[in-house]
């Protein structure tokens, strides 16, 4: 028996061409996940930094609270009263409040330049080297590796002409003085009794001296720390 071979017809349809409206939406997808994937990644390092910086700045209050018994033992040791009425720039003291005024003639002793100007070994001075429990300074640096600055400005708006003549005593009516009168009166800055409070600050012999610690930490940190102290 004869086979005959069968031939069979392959419809072609005919070809349709594409117009790329998948490829297109692809794209804008890898487009918005890639958006939001660098968005994420900049979340993550900005909480990273701002870790950061509250260690930095957690560390410079530390080095601070040990600076500052440092420098009240040497402002007492090397400034006594009878030599605190002059500069001593190599010290980090100044005798009147206004030095770093923006309009020190004024005499406002608003101390804004502080945190502008350039702290250097001309108009500041290093912390004293010490060493309490875990926390070391050398050099006016910690083990953090903070330099740590100082000023300290005496609560007395005096000119410099006034201090340059030696005029600039110790003078309630010109200083702010510490309320530790030898009166035995109970004094306080917070009292409503103006009279009270105007005995307390002429019976007291001792100024206020306002100390402004600058330290410079790693990464550009730069915190600023204001306290006063008296003798």
């Amino acid at each position: 028996m004869r086979y005959s071979l069968l031939s069979s017809r392959v419809a072609r349809r005919p070809l349709v061409r594409q117009s790329g409206i998948v490829l297109f939406f692809a794209l804008l997808a890898l487009a918005v996940m890639s958006i939001a994937a660098v968005a994420l990644i900049r979340s993550v390092d900005t909480n990273a930094l701002l870790s950061g910086n509250m260690v930095f700045r957690q560390s410079a209050t530390t080095a601070s609270n040990v600076a500052l018994e440092g420098i009240a033992q040497s402002i007492a040791k090397n400034v006594s009263l009878s030599v605190s009425t002059a500069h001593h720039p190599g010290l980090g003291y100044y005798a009147n409040c206004s030095q770093f005024d923006t309009q020190p003639d004024a005499l406002v002793c608003d101390g804004n330049q502080l945190t502008t100007m350039a702290w250097s070994d001309g108009n500041s001075s290093l912390a004293p080297s010490q060493t309490d429990g875990n926390d070391e300074i050398r050099n006016g640096v910690d083990r953090q590796g903070n330099e740590i600055r100082y000023v300290v400005e005496r609560m007395c708006n005096y000119s410099d002409a006034e201090i340059a003549d030696g005029a600039a005593l110790s003078d309630a009516s010109r200083c702010m003085m510490a309320s530790s009168p030898s009166n035995g009166e109970n004094c306080s800055h917070n009292i409503s009794n103006i009279e009270l409070f105007k005995r307390c600050i002429a019976s007291s012999d001792s100024p206020l001296y306002r100390v402004t610690l600058r330290i410079a930490g790693p990464k550009n940190t730069v915190t600023f720390l204001q306290t006063f102290i008296s003798n």
